[in-house]
């Protein structure tokens, strides 16, 4: 196979970027082999560059890969988008899937795997972890490209953000500017819809779930200033 024109890879992770970065120079299978830490940063090389592969994390500094996903087909409708995360979880693929995807992959795949799985993108082909369930993904699907948190209210997130973050009640509501009332109104509806009844519980299910990478940008207020 002749080497595809170019990879972009973006992840914040310098030292795993820049290993992954020379390891495909070395394999030879891309022309070029470009790089982005941020989601920002991936837009602006994206619309310049025009890849034709970008491999992405989930999880990034200013955001998340699915909230970059769509302006990435935007302003690079030619590329084809892999996600590769430490999260080996059905719901981020079908999400992934659902946005137009052509894989999903963990970062515990050697890299001659990872590879073998961007070879078959390149072939047209729609790849999924091994070690993940398919069935289970594709049952998914159908509900994937909503998030069972877009109907809350942005208050609703911003209170749930803060719970996941481990703030308490009186935090929260000194870091949202509201009253203790209100974050615990609002904590009673987060626990009705996830069907949890304590705060532990809510975590557990949360991370189990990925709920923490579904939450939308602006509700993912910087905590670094709160008390």
């Amino acid at each position: 196979m002749q080497p595809a024109e170019s990879i972009l890879l973006v992840d914040d992770h310098a030292l795993l970027r820049e290993s992954l970065a020379a390891a495909f120079r070395n394999a030879g299978m891309f022309s070029e082999v470009f790089e982005a830490q941020d989601g920002e940063e991936a837009l602006r090389v994206a619309e310049v560059l025009q890849p034709t592969l970008i491999l992405m994390d989930v999880a990034l500094p200013d955001g998340t890969g699915f909230e970059v996903m769509p302006r990435l087909k935007s302003l690079a409708p030619g590329a084809l988008v892999v996600f590769l995360s430490m999260h080996r979880l059905e719901v981020y693929a079908a999400k992934a899937f659902a946005l137009g995807a052509a894989g999903y992959l963990s970062k515990s795949l050697a890299f001659d795997e990872v590879t073998r799985a961007l070879g078959e993108v390149l072939e047209g082909k729609r790849v999924l972890d091994p070690n993940m369930s398919l069935p289970a993904v594709e049952a998914l699907g159908l509900q994937a490209s909503t998030s069972r948190l877009e109907d809350w209210p942005l208050r609703q997130l911003e209170v749930f953000y803060c719970l996941l973050a481990g703030q308490s009640t009186a935090d929260t509501a000194l870091h949202l500017g509201v009253s203790e009332k209100t974050v615990e109104s609002y904590r009673s509806k987060i626990f009705k819809a996830l069907g949890v009844t304590s705060t532990p519980e809510l975590l557990v299910k949360a991370r189990a779930e990925g709920l923490d990478l579904l939450i939308p940008r602006d509700a993912r207020r910087d905590l670094s200033g709160s008390v």
